[in-house]
């Protein structure tokens, strides 16, 4: 196995966990998640992990599946980071509840098997 592959199926395998997480954070429910701040910035961290390691998948990777938007998982996790008083809690609710539960499939079917 190459260093790119390998390197692709450790982030891969981080994201899957971390989406893992986020699906225990939306258990409660959206009222739930908008009227507590920890499981606010808990979300928040969530996805500033799956930003970092989607962020380490070597480019040749990401390139060659172009079914996700890798930007856009990246820079959440930069608007996340660094603005994050400037950051929705719907947007927030809206992310780890539609964008993030089709992640791990996605990464287990297609990413990890052929990276």
């Amino acid at each position: 196995m190459s260093i790119e592959s390998r390197q692709a199926q450790d982030a891969a395998t981080r994201v899957i966990a971390v989406c893992g997480v986020s699906a225990l954070i939306v258990e409660g429910g959206e009222d739930h998640f908008l009227r507590e701040v920890e499981a606010q910035w808990a979300a928040e961290m969530g996805l500033i992990r799956i930003g970092e390691a989607v962020a380490k998948i070597p480019l040749p990777v990401r390139e060659r599946f172009a079914g996700q938007p890798w930007r856009q998982i990246i820079d959440m996790r930069n608007f996340a980071s660094h603005q994050y008083d400037d950051l929705d809690p719907h947007r927030v609710w809206r992310t780890i509840t539609r964008d993030v539960p089709r992640l791990p499939e996605y990464l287990a079917e297609v990413v990890l098997p052929g990276s």
